[in-house]
């Protein structure tokens, strides 16, 4: 059976599209994961998906327990930066100055491809990049890159001076040296295929981030209090949640549901109604069960915080979608693009507000035959059907 490494600098559970890549192809391959293990929210969530998937070989790097490995690392990233400024188009620099577990992953990649060399190598997101155009080279493997978001346009936190030139350097560095890319939009593949170059052979598929149909129950009937729902892995700044806190304060008759982990010091400066409820993260199969018993599903962006958030098309929206409840939706050049394609009363952009766009809402939208529809509906574009994209590129 022939071997696809997996590389990416998060934890299994904030990566959840990678899970799917893997759980999909892990019967037709001999899969390893190479990841991170993070103590925080998501180490429950990670645990279960190491013990769900036994056939899969999953390689965790504890930066705690490999403490010398991960001190190495970060000087590696501390020294790139400080040779930044002189090195702007060299691309070891560039990748260990905008990630400090690249070096990590570089080294443990290479131990993890000893011995028999992978089918292909994929990764995900942008500190991943470096370390798998390496392992390809060296075992003449092939390469594939997963844009699950256009990474330059996301915002900076660190090195503003460099590090956005930093990652189109790297993006276009592996591009250039990919057999197969993957985005997770069309607004993200429009961008990257006009940005990079690109070569004639590489093969390109957009793959929407949705979930498997079973996971989606035939809808209940609506309740008489109108149930409004957000997700994501963080309550916390530039999300668009504003929106929310701000319209249920007039909307007492509408429930608003948050679920993730809170950000305390987030939440604590907000003025919060009775009627926002908040529920901590949950595994993926409670989470689709709560949504079933939704009614709207809320895809708020920030369109200020980054370009990114434009372009993006969110696992939120999919995940509405498929529970079959009506989406309320900024206006973003992703989610428009998303709601437009589709020939079915998915939902509508936000117009002026999210308070007004609730007011003026037509609640026979929410009667169960028209949410039975869209469940139904939805199952074009479950993983059931973007999978065999997938498949259809490593045959």
């Amino acid at each position: 059976m022939k071997r696809i490494l997996f590389i990416t600098t998060s934890s299994l559970a904030a990566n959840p599209r990678l899970v799917k890549e893997v759980e999909t192809l892990k019967h037709d391959f001999e899969c390893y994961v190479l990841c991170f293990k993070h103590f925080d929210w998501g180490l429950k969530l990670s645990d279960g998906i190491v013990q769900r998937n036994p056939e899969v070989h999953f390689v965790a790097i504890d930066r705690k327990k490999q403490l010398l490995q991960t001190l190495v690392s970060k000087l590696f990233h501390r020294v790139a930066r400080l040779c930044n400024p002189w090195f702007k188009k060299n691309t070891v620099v560039c990748a260990f100055a905008s990630n400090d577990k690249t070096p990590q992953l570089l080294f443990n990649a290479f131990l993890v491809s000893k011995g028999k060399p992978p089918k292909m190598v994929i990764a995900h997101n942008i500190g991943a990049f470096y370390p798998a155009m390496r392992v390809a080279k060296l075992t003449a493997s092939g390469l594939q890159l997963d844009i699950e978001d256009y990474h330059p346009g996301e915002a900076l936190y660190f090195n503003k001076s460099f590090e956005k030139q930093n990652r189109m350097y790297i993006m276009q560095a592996a591009f250039c040296r990919s057999n197969t890319i993957t985005y997770a939009s069309e607004g993200i593949a429009l961008e990257c295929q006009k940005q990079f170059r690109i070569g004639d052979g590489t093969k390109q598929a957009t793959i929407l981030n949705a979930f498997e149909a079973k996971y989606f129950k035939s809808p209940d009937k609506p309740s008489a209090i109108i149930k409004c729902v957000w997700f994501s892995q963080h309550i916390g700044p530039n999300r668009g949640l504003e929106q929310i806190f701000e319209a249920a304060k007039s909307l007492d008759q509408v429930e608003f549901h948050l679920i993730g982990n809170p950000n305390m010091h987030y939440l604590e400066g907000m003025a919060l109604s009775d009627n926002i409820k908040f529920h901590n993260s949950m595994k993926a199969e409670d989470l689709y069960r709560f949504l079933g018993l939704m009614d709207i599903g809320l895809a708020l962006e920030d369109i200020s915080a980054d370009q990114n958030r434009n372009i993006c098309l969110t696992n939120k929206i999919m995940a509405y979608a498929q529970a079959g409840l009506y989406i309320l939706a900024t206006d973003t050049f992703g989610q428009s693009q998303f709601l437009n394609a589709l020939d079915y009363k998915a939902g509508k952009v936000i117009g002026t507000s999210l308070k007004d766009a609730i007011n003026q809402f037509d609640p026979n939208l929410l009667d169960i035959d028209c949410k039975t529809e869209r469940w139904q509906r939805a199952k074009a574009f479950s993983w059931d059907n973007e999978q065999l994209k997938l498949k259809a590129l490593l045959q």
